[in-house]
């Protein structure tokens, strides 16, 4: 049977990029692909969108708590050599599994893309758990992503209003309406000194620099 497997980056890894390429990789072939996407991702509203401009309408876009076993949703996939799935960091629990349940029963690859980590230096949510979980294969994108520093990225910073922050809902798209909002990759080092300075365990560990002096 197929695999599920999972890329991961931090924002700016090349995610997108990486489904167009491999979109393009099988319909090169003649095989059927087909791409799904979080309708809670209203960036591109109905397309999926790389920083480079090239975009693509999904196949399939999923509603809140829709459930990709429906007789609508199975009829689109049912023959397709592969099924990419962008920004799944969106989905719930019961959409990974049921992605995890096509790979191994219909025999269609699934590769997923999105991100470890959201803002507040955490699992995104209970789908990115879930796919952490059960995915067969997990992998860094190769794209890396950088940190204004040069360092390689690992988070995912939100800034409002030009101020990082770690406060707030978990998803907020930056989908350029909102022009308060904005999202820059960080490394460890950067993610502690701009988002995290002020918090508990960064001034316990500052007291203990003190002591130690």
């Amino acid at each position: 049977m197929a695999d599920m497997i999972y890329k991961y980056s931090a924002m700016n890894g090349g995610k997108t990029l990486n489904i167009l390429q491999t979109a393009y990789s099988y319909e090169a072939n003649n095989f059927k692909v087909v791409i799904i996407k979080s309708i809670k991702d209203t960036k591109g509203k109905n397309a999926i969108i790389s920083r480079n401009g090239m975009n693509r309408v999904v196949d399939i876009l999923l509603k809140e708590n829709e459930s990709l076993l429906r007789d609508k949703n199975y009829k689109i996939y049912y023959t397709a050599k592969v099924i990419l799935v962008d920004e799944v960091d969106l989905l719930n629990a019961s959409q990974i599994r049921e992605l995890w349940t096509i790979a191994h029963l219909i025999n269609i690859p699934v590769i997923c893309y999105g991100l470890k980590s959201n803002f507040k230096g955490e699992i995104f949510g209970e789908g990115v758990a879930q796919i952490f979980a059960i995915a067969d294969i997990v992998e860094e994108v190769g794209s890396t992503s950088l940190c204004p520093c040069g360092k390689k990225a690992i988070f995912n910073a939100r800034k409002i209003n030009g101020k990082f922050t770690d406060q707030g809902p978990i998803v907020v798209i930056d989908d350029g309406t909102k022009k308060d909002v904005e999202y820059v990759p960080l490394c460890s080092d950067c993610y502690l000194k701009y988002v995290k300075i002020g918090s508990t365990e960064s001034k316990k560990l500052a007291n203990l620099v003190d002591k130690i002096k």
